[in-house]
């Protein structure tokens, strides 16, 4: 996957626009070889995917007879052995301009398993969680989220768009530090790590495909994931939703809600 990109980053060709994306944006060059290593090496697997990917959009992989030859029964109902969210590349402005902080992100979820998986394609740094049994970084560390209670000592990444960059004024009053690293996906596996104690995305733009693997990665660290409104955030289907997202250690999440008036403009 890194070997797909690792000669465009940083060259006019990465950003020349190919088309649009199935998610309304422009899809650069890089966006297209990131997305057709993964979707090649699904294919090569002989396992059958039903793939949400942020630049094709809803994509089927056929298999070679599902899972050790048997009929596939995915919970998805469409036959497929995994129905995979894909975000080929988290950080596009990043990777098209050298800065050395992007990834990819697959959330896959089957039968009787949820597994994430975020990779920093810059530095090779991997995270990873299976629903149930823990967050892992590198050769089987696991991770936990940072153990702060003191919203002063924060450090956090966050976003929001014009005109309402109000919202995070109360939360820039507050903690230490405020970044803003180009890659959601990395940056929650930050939190996962408790390298950063929050993430907070109040832009409205947040897709699944953009926050599935992080979410479970969070969660599955000890902390707390939600949309602005406290709400737990549902990974369907429909790429479509945009959401506001809070991820965080999960000690102050409540109160964190608090300082952007739980969603208020």
């Amino acid at each position: 996957m890194a070997s797909a990109v690792k000669e465009l980053v940083g060259t006019a060709a990465a950003g020349q626009k190919v088309n649009m994306g199935a998610d309304g944006t422009p899809t650069k060059r890089i966006d297209r070889a990131a997305e057709n290593a993964v979707l090649e090496t699904l294919r090569a697997s002989g396992l059958s995917y039903r793939v949400l990917s942020e630049e094709i959009g809803e994509v089927m992989i056929a298999g070679k007879g599902g899972r050790n030859g048997a009929e596939a029964k995915d919970h998805s109902g469409d036959g497929a052995d995994y129905f995979l969210h894909l975000d080929p590349l988290d950080g596009t402005f990043n990777a098209v301009h050298g800065i050395p902080f992007y990834s990819v992100s697959i959330y896959l979820s089957g039968q009787d398993t949820s597994l994430a998986y975020i990779r920093d394609l810059a530095s090779g740094s991997r995270y990873y969680a299976e629903a149930g049994r823990g967050a892992y970084t590198g050769q089987g560390v696991r991770m936990a989220v940072s153990t702060g209670r003191d919203l002063s000592a924060f450090s956090i990444s966050a976003y929001t768009l014009r005109p309402h960059t109000g919202r995070l004024t109360a939360i820039g009053d507050t903690v230490r530090r405020i970044r803003t690293l180009g890659s959601a996906s990395l940056e929650m596996a930050l939190v996962a790590a408790g390298k950063l104690d929050a993430f907070v995305d109040l832009r409205g733009m947040m897709r699944v495909v953009d926050v599935a693997a992080g979410k479970l990665i969070i969660e599955e660290a000890g902390g707390t994931v939600t949309d602005a409104s406290g709400e737990r955030l549902q990974l369907g289907g429909d790429m479509w939703q945009r959401r506001d997202l809070i991820g965080s250690n999960g000690l102050l999440h409540q109160e964190l809600l608090g300082l952007i008036g739980g969603g208020a403009d």
